[in-house]
C-alpha cells in the first residue's frame, strides 16, 4: 500500500494533490495520543513557476522539497502559522503538495480548516520537516484512502497568489463542509 502511494506522489503535483485527496493524515502528538483527519484540499506546487518556494533552487529551508515523494516540508508563514507539504514528483525535483485542509476523524473536534490551523492542530512545526510520512514509525504519516462513494473532485486556483496566476492547482472533496474555503461560483 505504501509504495502504491509513494508511486502516486513520484509524480507532477497536479496529480500528486489529487491523489492525496481522500488520504489520512496520522499524527502521534507529543503526548502520545493519535490523531486522524483525512485530507479534503491540497494545492500543487512545482519549481517552474515563481509561486514555488523551489523556484530559484535548493536553499537550507526548502530542502525537502527536493527530496523523495512523501516527505514533509515545513515553512512557517507571517512569522507565526506552519504550513504542511508532501514533497512529490522526482526526487531531485522541486515539488509539493500544500494541504490546505482535512476533516477530523478522531477525535473530532479539531479545526484544520486551513493550513495554519491544520499544522497547529495537530503540533506541526519545523522539527518534523525532512520525516518521511510514508514510514511506519513516523509520528507525522500518510495512509491511503481515496473518495469515498458520491465524492467529486472540484478544481480551482490557489488561495491568496496574484491575480497572473493562473494554475488551476487546487484541488478539493467538492462536498466537503471543512475546506479552508468554499469555490466561488462561475
Amino acid at each position: 500500500m505504501l509504495g502504491t502511494l509513494r508511486n502516486a506522489l513520484a509524480q507532477p503535483p497536479d496529480v500528486a494533490a489529487k491523489a492525496l485527496l481522500g488520504c489520512d493524515l496520522i499524527r502521534i502528538m507529543p503526548e502520545g495520543d493519535v490523531v486522524v483527519c483525512r485530507i479534503v484540499e491540497a494545492e500543487a506546487y512545482h519549481e517552474s513557476e515563481p509561486c514555488c518556494h523551489a523556484y530559484r533552487g535548493v536553499t537550507r529551508r526548502n530542502a525537502s522539497m527536493f527530496m523523495r515523494a512523501g516527505h514533509a516540508y515545513i515553512y512557517l508563514i507571517y512569522g507565526m502559522y506552519y504550513c504542511l507539504n508532501v514533497s512529490c514528483g522526482k526526487e531531485g525535483e522541486g515539488a509539493a503538495v500544500l494541504i490546505r485542509a482535512a476533516e477530523p476523524v478522531m477525535p473530532s473536534s479539531l479545526r484544520l480548516s486551513g493550513p495554519g490551523l491544520l499544522c497547529q492542530a495537530l503540533c506541526i512545526n519545523r522539527e518534523l520537516d525532512g520525516c518521511d510520512m510514508l514510514a511506519p514509525a513516523s509520528s507525522l504519516r500518510l495512509h491511503k484512502r481515496g473518495l469515498m462513494r458520491g465524492e467529486e473532485v472540484a478544481v480551482t486556483k490557489r488561495i491568496g497568489l496574484p491575480a497572473e496566476d493562473n494554475l488551476m492547482w487546487r484541488f478539493t472533496i467538492a462536498q466537503s463542509p471543512y475546506l479552508s474555503r468554499k469555490a466561488k461560483k462561475a
